[in-house]
């Protein structure tokens, strides 16, 4: 009978492995679908002009991200809910009914250059309308990098290295809220909108000049499709990401000039582009300092917490070992 126990044994397991291996197949397959319909929920919303159908999708969309996710990558649910709501809301931050600035940016920018904007300066001496030489080539690289290069960066992270991913990623998703913020507080036109309106001598719009062979409006529907705001030029977001993206890079010998580069093209880019003023991309670095250091005081927070957890619990573990070792002799007692 001994000798015919390990078969037997072995024979009972087979059919729980089965079950097993059937059972990871059919989660791994459930988070799949989640995921899918996650996708579908959120391209869907984008086309209902409805801001509570957006919600009640957005949520629905979201916990299933979470759940396929799980808690071991909930920094990236974190990040895409953070990301997509800010899209979605910013796209209404020029409908709240205050009155668009026009005034004091072109002030602070006299004040700053003696009488100039360095916007209508770089274009009265470098740009030809619809013309792509070199300097809008490059500026135009640098601008468009925005849409995707963040999101690489933030997978690179996640690869390599998780505690700068965390501080990223918060760091990142704070630093859009603060910029929204402001946007709905206090909508600001950028120079090219400015321009129009005759605030200041006309500015050039370069991408959707460039790019739509002097027409605009392929550059327009892409922006709308983005969620994007005429108005929230004040801070630029474009210019205080790069700057989030070169405080995580900082930390890396061989990757912290490429971050200082990027950071410092970007405001350029802007200027030249007639996307933003000087003094947005200034703001947009206040807004991404602000965002980095309350990342890092969070996560300090939370780390500090959890600590305290962990030795409370060890604490009255000890205690309990203590109190029960009191009742028994010492080996010296007897």
């Amino acid at each position: 009978m001994a000798a015919n126990q390990p078969a037997l044994q072995g024979a009972a397991s087979a059919p729980v492995g089965g079950a097993l291996l059937l059972r990871s197949a059919l989660i791994k397959t459930g988070k799949f679908w989640l995921l899918f319909a996650a996708v579908v929920l959120l391209g869907f919303s984008r086309t209902n002009a409805d801001p509570l159908f957006h919600a009640l999708v957005l949520a629905v969309a979201f916990t299933a991200i979470y759940v396929s996710f799980g808690s071991g990558a909930r920094m990236w649910a974190f990040y895409l809910a953070g990301f997509i709501f800010f899209a979605q809301l910013r796209s209404y931050a020029d409908e709240t009914g205050l009155p668009v600035q026009f005034d004091y940016p072109i002030v602070m920018e006299e004040v700053l250059f003696l009488g100039q904007i360095p916007t209508i300066w770089l274009q009265d001496r470098f740009y030809t309308f619809a013309e792509a030489g070199f300097l809008e080539v490059y500026t135009m690289t640098v601008y468009l990098s925005y849409f995707f290069l963040p999101h690489v960066l933030a997978f690179c992270l996640w690869k390599w290295d998780r505690p700068r991913f965390n501080h990223y990623v918060l760091a990142f998703v704070i630093t859009l809220w603060i910029g929204l913020l402001v946007s709905v507080l206090l909508p600001t036109a950028p120079p090219w909108l400015a321009g129009q309106e005759g605030y200041i001598d006309p500015v050039y719009q370069v991408v959707p000049d460039v790019l739509g062979g002097g027409e605009s409006g392929t550059y327009e529907r892409g922006y709308t499709a983005a969620g994007a705001n005429d108005v929230a030029a004040m801070p630029s977001l474009h210019s205080a990401i790069p700057f989030v993206m070169m405080f995580a890079l900082w930390k890396y010998r061989g990757l912290k000039w490429a971050g200082v580069w990027f950071a410092a093209s970007m405001p350029f880019a802007v200027v030249y582009l007639g996307e933003h003023y000087f003094v947005d991309a200034l703001a947009g670095l206040v807004a991404a300092g602000a965002g980095w250091l309350t990342a890092q005081w969070t996560l300090e927070w939370w780390r500090g917490r959890a600590e305290t957890r962990i030795s409370e619990r060890g604490g009255a573990a000890a205690t309990v070992n203590d109190s029960s070792d009191s009742h028994l002799p010492s080996e010296t007692a007897g």
